[in-house]
């Protein structure tokens, strides 16, 4: 087994991260500053800056950090799993990382401060829910190209399987009158996945 070793620069590029997480989670964004984060990740202000631009950048790439530590961002189509399998595999690993609670933390500050900061919801667009929706896109080409599913607009269908599979509990998260674990349950996703087959099959 291969054991991969950061660089120095690279594990204290991984303390301003982690730190910078723990702040933005806890305190919000517009009260983080990157003297605070600095002193958490126990490195000079001068280091923050030598690896992340901004507060912004900085955000953004806490964003990346934990959409890369999900198992969607890994997600493939697997030709030894049937196609029910396939899907709710991929839907059961979206829902996971949409409503974890530093995504809706995420998502929270971006649309509490839209105004003030209308960048940072831009940036977080691009770093998370774009990312995450042309990993799923990828995964229904692949199963389209084995023939599985007749799609022939990809990205349309994508919007649709996740679209349905949220349901309102984002939303009901959104305004605060959805319990903090409270999710999609399993035999919805998997109701989602036979409709969606009947859709395009």
């Amino acid at each position: 087994m291969e054991i991969t070793t950061l660089s120095r620069s690279e594990l204290k590029r991984q303390q301003i991260i982690t730190a910078a997480t723990s702040l933005f989670m806890e305190k919000g964004f517009p009260n983080t500053s990157m003297d605070q984060i600095a002193k958490l990740a126990e490195v000079s202000k001068q280091t923050v800056y030598s690896h992340f631009k901004d507060k912004n950048n900085l955000f953004v790439e806490t964003v990346t950090a934990h959409c890369s530590s999900s198992n969607l961002r890994k997600e493939q189509f697997e030709a030894t799993q049937t196609l029910e399998e396939n899907l709710l595999r991929v839907l059961t690993n979206f829902i996971s990382l949409v409503f974890s609670p530093e995504a809706l933390r995420v998502y929270d500050t971006c649309v509490a401060h839209k105004d003030e900061y209308p960048e940072l919801a831009l940036l977080f667009y691009e770093a998370a829910p774009k990312v995450v929706i042309q990993q799923v896109e990828t995964c229904l080409q692949s199963i389209a190209a084995a023939g599985l599913l007749t799609i022939e607009n990809p990205k349309f269908a994508t919007l649709q399987l996740l679209g349905m599979t949220q349901g309102d509990w984002k939303l009901r998260h959104a305004l605060g009158h959805a319990k903090a674990d409270e999710l999609p349950p399993a035999d919805y996703i998997a109701d989602c996945v036979t409709r969606f087959i009947k859709m395009y099959r």
